[in-house]
Parts: C-alpha cells; sequence; structure tokens
C-alpha cells in the first residue's frame, strides 16, 4: 500500500454506475478515487499506475469483467492487486466463478453504501496485512541469503595443490539443504607434517544450528592449534574431541549437540588416525575398492563430559 494512502479504480462503462460508486468512497480519505470506462482502459491505467484495490463491473463490452480479472491474475506485477466484481449479475455461478479467477469479494447492484465501503476497508487491511507480510519474508530471505554466504565462507574454498612438502590433495563441497544450516567441513595444517581433517553435522537446522556451527569450528581449530604447540608428539584425536567436548559442554546453553568425525593425516608416515563422535563412518577408495573406515565411535559432541 502506498504512504500517502490507497488508490482505488473503479471500472464500468456507465458513467452514472462510475459516480454511484465513487461517491460514497471519497469522504473516506484515499488518496484517490479514479475510474476506467471499459476493460482495456483499465488494464492501460493498472500497467501505468500503482493501484491498491479495484472495482470491477462484470458485464462491459470488449473485455468483459472475467477477462480483465483473468488478466490481472495472470501478470506477475498485478496479480496481488485486489479485486471487488460489482455488477447487477447476482446468480450464484457468476459470484463462484469471479471467486475461483481470484476475484476478493463481490458486490451485486444495487448496492448498500455502507456495505460498499465495509468491503473496501476489509479488503484494503487484508492487502495492508499481505504487503507487510510479503515485506518481512523479503527481509528474511535477504539475511538468511547473507547468511548462507557469511557460512560458506567460513569453510575453506580454495585447495591448494599437493607439493613435496604437503603431498595431499584436498577437496570438499557443501551444499546447505536450506540457505544456512550446522554442516561443516574444515582442513588445516597444524603442523607441517600434520594434516587435520574435519567432517561434522550440527543437531537441527537454520540459523541455530548454523551459530552452533561455526562455534564447533572455531572451538575445534582453536583446541587443535594450541595442542600442538604443546611439546611431545601430536595429540590423538581422541584426545583433542575430549577437549573440544568439554569446551562445547561448557558454552551449550541451547543443548545442542553436533555429529564430528576427525583425523589427523600423517604425511610422513602415510598413516591416518581418527576419532569418530556419533558421526557416519567414511570410506576408503584404495588398490581394492571401496572400504569403510573401522573402528569405535563415540556419542556426539556437546552432550556430556
Amino acid at each position: 500500500m502506498t504512504p500517502a494512502g490507497p488508490r482505488l479504480l473503479v471500472v464500468d462503462d456507465n458513467e452514472d454506475n462510475r459516480y454511484t460508486l465513487t461517491q460514497p468512497l471519497k469522504p473516506r480519505g484515499y488518496t484517490g478515487v479514479e475510474t476506467a470506462n471499459d476493460g482495456r482502459e483499465a488494464l492501460e491505467r493498472l500497467q501505468d499506475g500503482n493501484f491498491d484495490l479495484v472495482l470491477l463491473d462484470v458485464m462491459m463490452p470488449e473485455l468483459n469483467g472475467y477477462e480483465v480479472l483473468e488478466r490481472l491474475k495472470a501478470d506477475a506485477r498485478l496479480r496481488d492487486v485486489p479485486v471487488i466484481m460489482i455488477s447487477a449479475v447476482d446468480q450464484l455461478d457468476s459470484v463462484v466463478r469471479c471467486i475461483e479467477l481470484g476475484a476478493e469479494d463481490y458486490l451485486a447492484k444495487p448496492f448498500n453504501p455502507v456495505l460498499l465501503n465495509a468491503r473496501v476497508g476489509a479488503s484494503l487491511e487484508k492487502k495492508r496485512l499481505r504487503d507487510a507480510t510479503t515485506a518481512h519474508l523479503a527481509r528474511i530471505e535477504a539475511e538468511l541469503d547473507s547468511a548462507r554466504e557469511i557460512q560458506l565462507g567460513m569453510v575453506p574454498g580454495e585447495f591448494p595443490q599437493p607439493t613435496p612438502g604437503a603431498p595431499a590433495e584436498v577437496f570438499a563441497i557443501l551444499r546447505p539443504a536450506r540457505q544456512v544450516g550446522g554442516d561443516l567441513y574444515d582442513f588445516f595444517y597444524p603442523d607441517r607434517d600434520t594434516l587435520c581433517l574435519v567432517i561434522a553435522d550440527v543437531s537441527d537446522k537454520g540459523a541455530p544450528a548454523a551459530l552452533f556451527m561455526a562455534h564447533t569450528s572455531s572451538v575445534i581449530r582453536v583446541v587443535v592449534t594450541l595442542l600442538a604447540q604443546r611439546p611431545g608428539e601430536m595429540p590423538s584425536p581422541a584426545r583433542i574431541m575430549e577437549q573440544v567436548n568439554a569446551e562445547l559442554c561448557r558454552a551449550n546453553r541451547a543443548a545442542m549437540f553436533v555429529t564430528v568425525f576427525l583425523a589427523l593425516l600423517d604425511l610422513r608416515a602415510a598413516s591416518l588416525s581418527f576419532c569418530v563422535a556419533g558421526h557416519p563412518k567414511p570410506y576408503v577408495i584404495g588398490s581394492r575398492g571401496l572400504a569403510r573406515l573401522e573402528g569405535p565411535t563415540g556419542i556426539p559432541v556437546g552432550i556430556g563430559p
């Protein structure tokens, strides 16, 4: 609805009818109550103007009200403009046809001015609510699209080619079922001889899962980096997951959990050690074909110590 107030278009091929329709509406404070002499003029006016409601006569030459209504509902820009059909034809089949074609309401001539204003007011209020809902959904969609781009930017998007110092080729892709979700992957080098691989999935979907996913990803990176800096050998995946779990349990007011597969690839020894926290076990494609990694499975992370 326009900020200055509703704008109405009255369509009738009879000048007396147009006058009779517009007079009860003018005192209501609408921005403008304009008229069209026939269906073709009405369609031209609607294309050029921003109308909030159409009062449309059924019986008109050239283009009748049914045809105008069909064209309005077929136009993506105009289909949401409410239409009240007005005609001397008060048979039930005419009313049904108008409603089936998408009319908001139907009034029979001769009409009551009080009833006319009530129907117009109700139709404009429904349009106002629909417009507000549509605008609100558009804002949410835009925010979710932005959140999706931010989330996808949190997972690695560049995959370096193998080098003599880091002879491992890595590739991954993430396609959320919704705009945002709780899936994540990550890979990084805690030291020059070790590649850390992470695949995880947060419980639930949507924005809460995406936020917990970001927190989980950060915690894993911090824990692996800090433990790797301590003197001695690289900590085991189980030790890493123990620390990650403790941190997520400490700051988990939403009572969410995440399944995780975390692996450390020793590039010198060409060996893989891993920990599975409730996540599906991955498969290895080798010289003998497809094989599932075997080993124990723990509970998801974030449930309890």
